[in-house]
């Protein structure tokens, strides 16, 4: 195919796949907006409206998050006036995270890979139950994958300084993602005291403007807060949750049967098989991508009160693995990984969301956690392997120079 061609149909592709998007984008939107229920979002709108007053943004006894949040929805006085914009920018930041995934591959993928990543990146993110739960809610989660994905893209063009302040604002949009700064010791990490130094600070920033802001006082309320809201009875999508979910009555789900030590047991089993795919993932990489999004995974599997929708942080592996299967990264793995991640997604996000009060299906909520940590332990091994082939290769270069 001649240049002029492919430039042809370059173009038709990434108008199609911008068409799509779009029109997804239009659905979510839609949808988030005349649902009118916003429970979260409502709550933060009203801490933004408790600081107006000259008061604490805890005042809102649902708000847990950093004033950053509060901060952000000043400007808008209700929750009609600031339904829309922050809609909007939810499904904005996933576009952002799609096309900062795609800009990091940008270089080894060809001009038709290019477009086919972001369309998959956009149609997995946005054709999704669990997208339209979240925005109904009106949650802070879309802006995660945008701000973890914009520090993979610094880091790979060794901007350590971009990226960490990028990899700090995910605990700034909300506390649980500190346990991303996990990222910053992976092995193999150029100017690693950059990097630490710039998350570092940006995470002091934030503390320092809310000291001066609101007083020392606010601390210790944040942190009440955080511990006061740690533990809900409301179904949790991870590790601790699976066996106690599982192994105790509770109003949340069904049981299969009552053994509070079996889950206990359980619980700490899978536990430990997440906390060393993390070990793994620092140690033996694969890539940045592969390692942020690998450590992401497992972050989101071990927070005690994990909802649902925080997956939305892990669905960036699928599209990482789908970017090596197109450059041809040891395909073989690659296209493995991906038939995981793929059977996940569907389990994940287009299976219609368990109630998270009282969720209706316990062989649902099964297959969500099991296949999660069967994801990260696929997506952890595929990529030690592409790690370890990486090393080999390095050391036979370096043989060759001498």
């Amino acid at each position: 195919m001649g240049t002029t061609a492919r430039r042809v149909v370059a173009l038709l592709m990434w108008v199609a796949v911008a068409a799509v998007a779009l029109y997804l984008s239009l659905q979510r939107y839609r949808d988030a907006v005349g649902s009118d229920i916003g429970t979260d979002l409502r709550t933060f709108v009203a801490a933004a409206d408790h600081i107006r007053h000259g008061r604490s943004p805890y005042t809102e006894f649902g708000y847990v998050y950093s004033p950053f949040v509060a901060w952000l929805l000043l400007p808008f006085p209700d929750f009609d006036a600031a339904v829309g914009p922050w809609t909007a920018a939810s499904i904005a930041s996933l576009w952002g995270a799609v096309a900062a995934v795609t800009a990091t591959f940008w270089h080894a993928l060809s001009w038709w890979q290019r477009p086919l990543l972001a369309g998959v990146g956009l149609v997995t993110a946005l054709y999704s139950p669990l997208l339209s739960l979240d925005l109904w809610l009106g949650q802070t989660d879309p802006f995660l994958p945008l701000v973890a994905a914009l520090a993979v893209f610094f880091a790979s063009r060794n901007r350590q300084v971009a990226s960490g302040v990028s990899l700090a604002m995910g605990a700034i949009i909300k506390s649980w993602p500190v346990g991303l700064g996990l990222w910053m010791f992976r092995r193999g990490v150029a100017h690693r005291a950059r990097l630490i130094v710039a998350t570092v600070t940006t995470g002091a920033t934030l503390l320092l403007l809310t000291l001066v802001v609101h007083g020392p006082g606010i601390f210790a309320e944040w942190i009440d807060r955080t511990l006061t809201l740690s533990e809900q009875d409301l179904v949790a999508y991870s590790v601790w949750g699976f066996g106690r979910h599982l192994f105790t009555q509770s109003p949340a789900l069904d049981p299969l049967f009552a053994a509070p030590a079996l889950g206990t047991a359980v619980s700490w089993l899978l536990a430990a098989v997440v906390v060393t795919l993390i070990v793994i993932a620092l140690r033996r990489p694969g890539d940045d991508a592969l390692s942020m999004w690998n450590i992401a995974t497992g972050v989101v599997l071990l927070i005690p009160v994990c909802h649902l929708w925080y997956f939305l942080l892990a669905l960036p592996l699928l599209w990482t693995w789908v970017a090596h299967a197109l450059k041809g990264t040891r395909r073989i793995d690659s296209l493995l990984a991906v038939a995981m991640l793929a059977v996940w997604w569907v389990i994940v996000f287009r299976l219609p969301p368990l109630d998270n009060q009282f969720g209706q299906s316990t062989p649902q909520y099964i297959a969500v956690v099991l296949s999660s940590v069967a994801a990260l332990a696929v997506s952890v091994t595929m990529s030690a392997r592409l790690d370890r082939r990486t090393r080999v290769s390095e050391i036979h270069d370096e043989a060759v120079v001498v």
